[in-house]
């Protein structure tokens, strides 16, 4: 299906754009372009030159490493809202992750030499940058500290106590989604819960998780 205007989220309405000067959104503006991407397609290698900063105005962005074997970790998930290539624009380096379109995307894409001289000048955008920053900073080092006091079973417990009670129950979260939340690969996460399933602790039903025991994935969450 074809992406309409209706659907595409206007730049200038962001929450990352509502500090900056009238004129810096502006510029903007008048200087990005809308890109549409298909479920499937390849946005970008890992390593190539980064000459664009994406901002997502649609859809699902998937980021992702190799081996050199072939196997695949999936590091992150980008939305609505969220920047694409950022940490490249700033430091001139290239492209972190391997990036796909997880669904139908859209982008509006930013010439880094665009957002570099734009941060320079407007104290707001570069305190919004700043935050940005900042709170995917924060993300990481919660995740580092999980990856290192408790197992990928007791993490994976957790997700599933937390998820459960503050998710909405349409929400899906694919075994690779929790993979790139917790820390770990698909292959890993998929053992577990047949574990979990084998012994009682969950069960499947209509394509959903349902916890069957909580005390039991209480005690795996507290588990180091």
């Amino acid at each position: 299906m074809a992406v309409t205007q209706e659907t595409i989220v206007d730049m200038t309405t962001l929450p990352l754009l509502q500090q900056a000067r009238e004129d810096t959104r502006a510029a903007f503006a008048a200087c990005s372009r809308l890109r549409h991407y298909r479920a499937g397609q390849l946005v970008q290698i890992e390593g190539d030159h980064c000459e664009y900063v994406h901002l997502v105005a649609k859809g699902l962005l998937r980021l992702r490493h190799f081996s050199p074997e072939g196997r695949e970790h999936v590091v992150g998930y980008l939305g609505p809202g969220r920047l694409l290539n950022l940490a490249p624009a700033l430091d001139g380096g290239t492209a972190l992750a391997t990036v796909d379109a997880l669904t139908d995307v859209t982008t509006y894409v930013i010439p880094c030499t665009v957002l570099n001289e734009w941060l320079d000048r407007d104290a707001g955008l570069s305190a919004a940058i700043a935050r940005y920053l900042a709170r995917d900073l924060r993300r990481l080092d919660e995740m580092l500290e999980e990856m290192a006091l408790h197992s990928v079973r007791s993490r994976l417990a957790r997700f599933l106590l937390n998820h459960a009670e503050t998710n909405p129950t349409h929400h899906r979260w694919t075994q690779a989604m929790i993979a790139a939340n917790i820390g770990t690969v698909r292959d890993v996460v998929g053992r577990l819960l047949r574990e979990m399933r084998e012994e009682g602790i969950i069960r499947r039903e209509r394509g959903r998780l349902v916890i069957v025991d909580r005390e039991a994935l209480e005690r795996e969450a507290n588990a180091e």
